[in-house]
């Protein structure tokens, strides 16, 4: 790798933009400077010569009638009277035989000899040679090839600060927005100070969003997470494994429209108090809060131990949490009221054994979720609608009551019978009520 690589790599970006800035201002004044420099010399030299050659020519006028006449007295109190430019040090007067009739200063080779003829009735009666010395234009031109050069280097520095000021400017909020970021995918809520680049405000409003949104979804889940309970479903000695069980799937209505309207905060309290109602059911009847699935929460029965009565609490559950549901929207006028669609089904769960860091948990898949899901979304408020394999599950009771439900169709298309619970039998609801009473003046007392 070359050295100057190296030196690129430890820049970082508003270093390189500066020393770019400065190279290339710095550049365009040199190249303009020569450029001005050698356009300047030629200039200079020029109207020199020019101005020398109109000096020596009135020199020539003047000088006409002395060379005639041979005067060499004239000749030379003329040269010497004449005021004649510094860059002309030399000149001398030669007749017509080249012969030198007069002279003032030192003429010297290494100089440029300019020559004018004396001419009188247009006829050469002599010669003027000049020595010419034009390093004083070459002087003023290098003069302000420095003054240029110096004024370059200044603009450069300047350039490269500049440069470096306004790219630490936008980089400022690119490395606190990638902090932020890294913070963030960590757990930590997103805070950004607005940037003072109208360019970045459009990405700075944006990420403001996705923060409040990620925010609300943080605090939804988190709360959420409470309806999951930390018990082990699976056995860890077991692999994979189908389990026939019972459950409930309680969808709650409309969460989507909570979570725009609610705070993260006031959505988290809302579903504490919602939670503790459906925790006391299952706590009651033996079911486990396995897991929070789409919008509905799924409760468990006969895991991992099953047993024959799995069938019918999920049954006593789902009329005990909707009974709780509605004496505390009738007792306490500041809850928000939430609706949920419960459906009861039974059948195989596969449970596939996963690690958490503690212990050894059961993840759930199989149709049995997915046709639980299916149908809650095809029930209706405050009411249990249940599968025909649940039904077949609890086995002759003639006095549980059922009315036919809707028809659903399954994966394969067909459609699948269900059947809504009118009421249970007068024992089972008359401990339902009494459990009702108990569980909320426990929640008042508290």
């Amino acid at each position: 790798m070359s050295n100057s690589s190296v030196i690129w790599q430890k820049l970082n970006l508003s270093q390189a933009c500066g020393l770019l800035a400065a190279f290339f201002i710095l550049l365009t004044g040199v190249t303009v400077g020569l450029l001005t420099y050698q356009h300047q010399l030629q200039q200079g030299e020029h109207n020199g010569r020019e101005h020398i050659r109109l000096q020596l020519q009135r020199l020539a006028l003047t000088l006409a009638p002395s060379i005639l006449n041979e005067d060499r007295v004239s000749l030379n109190l003329t040269l010497n009277e004449w005021q004649l430019d510094a860059s002309v040090p030399a000149v001398r007067i030669l007749n017509n035989d080249q012969q030198v009739v007069a002279e003032t200063g030192r003429m010297s080779r290494a100089r440029d000899i300019m020559t004018q003829a004396i001419t009188q009735d247009d006829l050469a009666v002599g010669m003027l040679q000049a020595s010419i010395d034009l390093s004083a234009v070459s002087a003023a031109a290098r003069r302000y090839l420095a003054i240029s050069l110096f004024v370059s280097s200044l603009l450069a520095l300047l350039g490269a600060w500049l440069a470096y000021y306004l790219c630490e400017r936008v980089l400022r909020f690119i490395r606190e927005l990638s902090t932020r970021l890294q913070r963030w995918q960590h757990g930590d809520q997103l805070t950004l100070t607005e940037p003072l680049i109208p360019d970045f405000r459009a990405l700075y409003q944006v990420l403001e969003q996705m923060s409040a949104a990620e925010q609300q979804r943080r605090s939804l889940e988190q709360a959420l997470d409470q309806f999951i309970s930390n018990e082990p479903l699976h056995d860890p000695a077991d692999k994979f494994r189908y389990h026939n069980c019972a459950l409930l799937y309680i969808e709650i209505q409309e969460l989507e429209i909570l979570q725009s309207r609610l705070s993260a905060n006031e959505l988290s309290q809302l579903l504490n108090q919602y939670h503790y109602l459906l925790s006391q059911a299952a706590k009651l009847y033996n079911g486990k809060l396995d897991r929070f699935q789409g919008d509905g929460i799924v409760m468990l029965f006969g895991l991992p131990s099953s047993d024959s009565q799995d069938a019918l609490h999920s049954l006593y559950a789902a009329i005990l949490f909707l009974g709780l549901v509605d004496h505390l929207r009738e007792h306490d006028s500041r809850l928000l009221p939430l609706e949920f669609r419960i459906a009861a089904h039974f059948g195989p769960v596969l449970l596939a054994p996963i690690h958490d860091g503690q212990n050894i948990q059961g993840n759930l898949i199989g149709d049995t979720i997915h046709w639980a899901s299916q149908l809650a979304q095809n029930g209706e408020e405050r009411r249990l609608l249940a599968s025909q394999a649940i039904i077949d599950q609890i086995g002759n009771h003639n006095d549980i009551h059922w009315q036919d439900g809707p028809a659903i169709s399954d994966l394969s298309g067909n459609e699948q019978l269900s059947y809504w619970l009118n009421q249970l039998p007068e024992k089972n609801q008359s401990l339902i009520a009494r459990q009702i009473k108990h569980i909320t003046a426990m929640t008042e007392q508290a």
